[in-house]
């Protein structure tokens, strides 16, 4: 919609003839008080002339009187005062020109006034004084010329009153021009239009779509009447073709329901607990019947990115036999290589000279028009391709190109599915490690001293064999049965401590009061257990951890601590408390840290607490027992 120029604006033209009405109003109203203050500066002036008469008549009266000489010219100086003001009050009107008829008029009153009339006045006063005829004749000329003064002023003030009745009936005139002026103009350029505007809404609201308005003017309700056409021509074409783009619009919704049901179920799909092999042939049977294609393949490269670690193909033709000849080439159908780096498809007709130079089997040549290749690509990483061959080009591009999205969409959660599936692998490895490594700590702190043991009392039985000593060789043989018996005991106890596991159905305490009546068993050292009867709030994991953890504990006691009673405290209040105390032997803790590579019963118990995590907390004083703490902060 195109704006509408200033020179057709409705606010710009009343804008201009607010402008022009003000205007005018101001400067025939400052003309017609302009005239009015010449009226009043006539009227003043005119009693001043008419004056000058009178005072003529008074200096004449005063000139025969010898006793009032002061007053005759004090009436002289006053009748040249008045003829003075006269002359400046034309001379200094700023707003009319001059009258050239009364300064002329003046100015013979002021020269007659002082070649003629002064030396009568000056004449020698008496009472018997008689004016001369000849000075009556030059008065009563004197006097005619201040008559006709005033009779020039008086013109000049009727000649000003016309002109302010003429400005005044122009006033009413533009007043009532303006008036009718105003009511036709907001009649054509408000009203009129907002009549049609309002017919228009009217024939629309009963169902008359056709209705539009007749465009005249170019100002605004030009394009507020345009606006209202195209939205009548929107809701025409609506109604009209409403069926239509319901149809339309169906067909697209039930085409994004049929993508998400797609993405659903192969999200579904992806994330079900399968064989790499089996998600990935059953998802390219999936992605060829989406995509409409005859044939496919899928291949995952290896980290060198030129051999295949799996390669899988569907409906390709038999003679080429590209599956059993090369499986794991990453060039059986061309050399990926040349390809471009980036995760878009690659569209490649099997007839026409490709720009990549792909060398394509004779046999996939004549069997297929084209085929497109999706790039697998997982964190700007690319980890395999999937291949779709087409018998015959598709007709409907957009129906293609659609697909072709859909597809990549899938592709990309194949990628994370094929990455998840990696990281549960690498996580399951990381975990056998954690717990082989933890099994190795475990022979090596109690088989292995064993063994080491054995291998020494044998070296001594060897001696004592050569030397014939029997009672020596009777007690060496005592010491290696023990230690073949306690070596028996820690292998089984490791066994039974590796076998320990923690059901989400299993309770926890009943987990710790098994471990606590196998030490019982294995040891007759009687325990005291507290406050194990209340609810733990652990994860599963720490659960586990915390039962390693005490049977560690519980070992290096049977084995080190030569003690008569064991004590163990839960408390599980802000944290998780266990705390496990003896009365045994103790030890030196300043040696234990100096020796801490070789004691692993403490360094297992401490990796076990930061897997939770955890920590550990280990006081002992010689000949006073141990004690040791394991906190969880909750």
């Amino acid at each position: 919609m195109t704006k509408t120029s200033r020179r057709h604006s409705l606010s710009v033209k009343l804008l201009v003839s607010v402008i022009l009405w003000v205007t005018s109003a101001i400067f025939f109203t400052g003309y017609a008080l302009a005239l009015l203050w010449q009226l009043e500066n006539a009227g003043k002036n005119i009693n001043y002339a008419g004056s000058l008469r009178m005072k003529m008549y008074h200096m004449l009266l005063l000139s025969s009187q010898p006793d009032h000489q002061k007053d005759l010219q004090s009436e002289r100086n006053q009748f040249v005062f008045i003829l003075n003001n006269l002359l400046k009050s034309d001379k200094n009107n700023f707003i009319f020109p001059n009258n050239t008829k009364i300064d002329t008029q003046i100015q013979i009153i002021q020269q007659s006034y002082t070649s003629n009339i002064l030396p009568i006045l000056n004449q020698s006063p008496t009472f018997s004084h008689i004016i001369s005829t000849k000075d009556l004749l030059t008065i009563n000329q004197f006097v005619g010329n201040i008559n006709y003064l005033v009779k020039i002023i008086e013109n000049q003030n009727t000649q000003n009153i016309i002109w302010l009745r003429f400005i005044q009936t122009v006033l009413i005139i533009m007043v009532i021009f303006t008036a009718f002026s105003a009511i036709y103009l907001l009649y054509r350029f408000v009203i009129n239009p907002l009549t049609h505007l309002q017919t228009a809404i009217q024939q629309i609201s009963l169902g008359n779509l056709s209705q539009r308005i007749t465009i005249t003017n170019k100002d605004e309700f030009n394009i507020v009447s345009a606006g209202f056409n195209k939205m009548a021509d929107n809701l025409q074409d609506l109604y009209n073709n409403l069926e239509q783009k319901v149809s339309q619009k169906t067909i697209s919704l039930e085409e994004k329901n049929h993508e998400l049901a797609i993405l659903y179920d192969m999200t579904t799909f992806l994330h079900e607990s399968l064989m790499q092999e089996t998600l990935l042939e059953s998802f390219l049977d999936k992605i060829i019947q989406l995509g409409n294609a005859d044939a496919g393949f899928i291949g995952l490269l290896n980290s060198n990115k030129d051999s295949f670690d799996f390669l899988y193909g569907q409906g390709l033709p038999k003679q080429s036999d590209i599956i059993k000849k090369c499986y794991f080439s990453a060039r059986c159908f061309f050399d990926v290589n040349v390809l471009p780096k980036n995760p878009n498809p690659i569209y490649i007709h099997t007839k026409q000279q490709n720009k990549f130079h792909l060398s394509i089997p004779n046999c996939i040549q004549k069997t297929f028009e084209y085929f497109v290749i999706f790039p697998i690509w997982h964190n700007n990483n690319e980890i395999g391709m999937i291949g779709l061959y087409f018998t015959n080009p598709q007709n409907d591009s957009a129906t293609e190109k659609r697909n072709h999205y859909l597809i990549k969409t899938l592709i990309k959660q194949l990628a994370i599915s094929i990455e998840n599936q990696h990281l549960t692998i690498k996580e399951k490895q990381l975990a056998v490690l954690e717990e082989r490594n933890m099994i190795a700590q475990g022979l090596h702190d109690s088989i292995a001293q064993s063994l080491s043991f054995l291998n020494l009392q044998t070296q001594i039985l060897e001696k004592a064999i050569d030397q014939q000593n029997y009672s020596r060789i009777k007690q060496n043989l005592n010491f290696i049965q023990k230690g073949i018996q306690e070596c028996y005991e820690d292998v089984r106890e490791l066994l039974l401590n590796f076998r320990t596991k923690i059901n989400n159905t299993d309770d926890f305490s009943k987990v710790i009061q098994n471990v606590l009546d196998r030490f019982k068993s294995q040891t007759n050292i009687p325990i005291e257990v507290h406050s194990l009867k209340q609810q733990f709030f652990l994860t599963q994991q720490q659960q586990l951890q915390v039962v390693f953890i005490l049977q560690e504990a519980l070992s290096n006691i049977r084995k080190h601590s030569s003690c008569s009673l064991v004590q163990i405290f839960f408390k599980n209040d802000k944290d998780f408390l266990m705390k496990i105390q003896d009365n045994g032997v103790g030890f030196d803790t300043k040696i234990i840290q100096e020796k801490k590579i070789s004691h692993v019963g403490i360094s297992i118990m401490k990796e076990r607490a930061e897997k939770i995590p955890g920590i550990i907390h280990i006081n002992s004083v010689l000949h006073h027992g141990t004690t040791i703490e394991l906190i969880i902060p909750q």
